[in-house]
């Protein structure tokens, strides 16, 4: 049962003046979750946001809702999207296994979406911080909508935030439906105390947590538990788990400082590996190179300068991480006598010019991008972190530059037959649904990826079920969608880099254990790598014509990308015939956390032989599951999977929230243009640009790793 106390009111008044003898010992107050789906008090948000790159993940018993505060579960997960915005998805259930449709008594399961955005520039000129959100976003059993405007000042000196602002919802008792207002004291690093007026009744809390920077990876875990509650119809007294962790890679393009005294080894390390270019050598560069596993690698001339193609398969989380190994390589590995070695073999004057390299980075033995930069120039950048000005990229030359290039060297560690064999979890999953609150067929699957000649290669992949829930098991209702034991893909690829930076690949083969057929995906580039437009047409025919429910299936979409580096952002639009043969529209907008990427999408389709579209909003995350230096390629490599994705669905705009057929969906390849050649259109002029420290930062990894 709640602890019931005299007033809230004194509670915090008793906060606040004993926080004035500690004024000097100050800090400031912490950003933690409330109960409900955003980032506040314990009913009601203040107007702080996660921080961009944060995840979070809670647990939470006790949720307003029929009359009064349930003892309901309530699971959220969201992050920091970008600089003032928070969304995530929620989960609110009363059973976990309890079939709707067969019991009377498995009481609420609601799967919601949530946004919070802090308006920027606001607090510039007011000394306020203001946010705006909604909780329970679209959907049709809207049980906890929630409409808000915020406001919050906090006073660093006595470690106290306060919170005002004004909502319209459906929750029970007229939470948040009205003016609110709340203050929040931290009295200690760990402990926060929290009294709020949710428009309705006051309530108060206290929450524990780690100090930031105690836990390693930048993670904090909080608990909040309450003191106080005005509701007197209350079943459940309100608590909750949290836990906050950076995504993967998020920070990556931040300037490492490393002058300060725990880094120093580090900094001499640094100093000692790019020093061998006191003593370096041609024959020296190539050896450098080939130990660290790259592919492929060439050395040649063009115009007396020194060129360098290469291929990186071990770094797979970013494409900036293998080029900025391989550049940092190059630095420390090319000096005056490399570079006179050069001369000598490429029969050219001698030159007092500056140590001009340009790198051709190869997928597959196709040329897709080209850096170019002044090898001491380059050498300070790796040193202090300030930009190179001779540093320049290119994606839209790489072919020209790479066939205008006269080879001094033959091919060393040719990637030909060189395969990879990457394991990776699949999951299909149904999530809140009237069936169950999770219910899932988890396989292991092993691809192997075979390249061949110049663009093509073998793609073989295997699933192997470990586990399934019940309603995926044999009689169940998504049995057709368990995993079996079997070989579910066979292809063959060959992709071409054509002029004005268009890349096409054609594919054929079998695909998802049924459907025999071939594929074509083209995609054209603007020169800088900003705007990209494409196509992709498919044709299956199906093995199984005799059952009723089988048919030939296939693909005409076209789309649009827009990407904005500068705002680690992308937006794609796509338009046409879907995998089930349904027509329509989707919009995905993308957000890169590092390497881990967040995706907010809206489709509206309408099924084949339907009168009406559907429309439906989804949340997605992305991460790398595996290390950031895979092992060395040779004629077999193991590695994980550079992207692994997890997607909630809810249908929005209807009057039920019935179950979906699987529409929208394009049968996406794991090695399609996007992914296998251009790093998930990362591999472009602008993203560099706006990525320079990251080429660093992976050398000093790098570093770090070798040393």
């Amino acid at each position: 049962m709640p602890l019931h106390i005299a007033s809230p009111l004194s509670l915090l008044t008793i906060a606040i003046a004993a926080s004035l003898p500690s004024i000097a010992q100050a800090s400031s107050v912490d950003n933690l979750p409330s109960s409900q789906s955003y980032t506040g008090l314990m009913f009601i948000p203040n107007a702080q946001v996660i921080d961009t790159g944060g995840f979070n993940l809670s647990f939470h018993q006790g949720v307003p809702h029929q009359n009064s505060i349930a003892s309901i579960d309530d699971w959220f997960f969201g992050a920091g999207v970008f600089k003032g915005l928070e969304a995530g998805g929620r989960i609110v259930t009363q059973s976990y296994d309890c079939n709707s449709y067969l019991e009377n008594n498995c009481g609420i399961r609601d799967l919601s979406m949530s946004v919070k955005y802090q308006l920027p520039f606001v607090y510039d000129y007011t000394g306020l911080n203001l946010a705006v959100g909604i909780q329970d976003l679209g959907g049709t059993g809207n049980h906890f909508e929630t409409k808000y405007v915020v406001a919050d000042k906090t006073f660093d000196a006595l470690k106290l935030r306060l919170s005002a602002g004004y909502g319209q919802s459906n929750l029970e008792f007229g939470i948040m439906d009205g003016p609110f207002a709340g203050a929040e004291w931290q009295p200690l690093s760990f402990m926060q105390i929290t009294g709020e007026y949710d428009a309705s009744e006051f309530n108060a809390n206290a929450k524990l947590f780690t100090p930031e920077g105690l836990l390693p990876y930048g993670a904090q875990l909080s608990l909040d538990y309450e003191l106080y509650t005005g509701h007197q119809n209350s079943d459940q007294t309100v608590w909750g788990l949290n836990a906050t962790i950076p995504l993967f890679g998020y920070g990556s393009n931040k300037r490492e400082q490393l002058s300060v005294e725990q880094q120093q080894r580090l900094q001499q390390a640094l100093t000692q590996q790019l020093d061998n270019h006191k003593n370096s050598s041609l024959q020296g560069l190539i050896s450098a190179l080939k130990n660290d596993g790259f592919l492929n690698i060439q050395v040649g001339k063009r115009h007396d300068k020194l060129i360098i193609t290469l291929e990186n398969r071990r770094y797979n989380h970013n494409p900036m991480d293998g080029v900025g190994v391989a550049l940092g390589i190059i630095a420390a590995n090319t000096g005056a006598d490399t570079f006179a070695d050069f001369e000598d073999t490429a029969k050219i004057t001698p030159s007092t010019k500056q140590q001009e390299v340009e790198l051709i980075m190869l997928t597959n033995g196709i040329p897709m991008f080209t850096i170019n930069s002044d090898m001491r120039c380059y050498r300070a950048f790796l040193e202090t972190g300030d930009n190179c000005d001779s540093m320049w990229f290119s994606s839209y030359n790489a072919r020209i530059a790479f066939t205008r290039t006269e080879w001094l060297t033959n091919k060393e560690s040719n990637g030909f037959g060189r395969s990879q064999i990457i394991l990776s979890p699949q999951l299909a999953h149904r999530t809140a649904t009237e069936y169950g609150v999770f219910d899932y067929s988890l396989a292991l699957s092993t691809n192997l990826y075979t390249p061949l000649w110049q663009g093509a290669a073998i793609d073989i992949r295997h699933t192997l079920p470990i586990s399934e829930s019940d309603d995926f098991k044999s009689g169940e209702i998504w049995e057709n969608s368990a995993y079996d034991s079997q070989i579910d893909r066979i292809f063959l690829h060959q992709a071409f880099k054509l002029p004005q930076n268009i890349m096409t690949q054609f594919s054929g083969g079998y695909i998802y254990g049924d459907y025999w057929g071939g594929m074509n995906e083209t995609n054209w580039f603007t020169p800088n790598g900003q705007h990209s437009v494409g196509f992709k047409l498919s044709q299956f025919r199906t093995e199984d014509n005799d059952l009723p429910d089988t048919k030939d299936k296939g693909v005409r979409l076209a789309h649009y990308l827009y990407s904005q580096p500068q705002w680690d952002w992308q937006l794609e639009l796509q338009a046409g015939e879907f995998w089930q043969g349904d027509t329509g529209f989707k919009a995905t907008s993308s957000h890169w956390l590092g390497d881990a990427r967040l995706s907010a999408s809206y489709l509206t389709s309408k099924a084949q032989g339907a009168n009406d579209y559907e429309d439906f909003v989804s949340l997605s995350i992305s991460i790398p599951l595996t290390p950031w230096r895979d092992m060395k390629p040779n004629y077999i490599q193991v590695r994980g999977i550079d992207q692994f994705t997890y997607t909630l669905q809810t249908r929005v705009g209807d009057g039920a929230n019935y179950l979906n057929t699987g529409l929208g969906g394009s049968n996406d390849l794991q090695h399609n243009i996007a992914r296998q050649y251009q790093g998930q259109n990362r591999l472009t002029q602008a993203y560099f640009n706006a990525n320079i420290q990251h080429l660093r930062n992976a050398y000093i990894k790098y570093v770090k790793i070798t040393q």
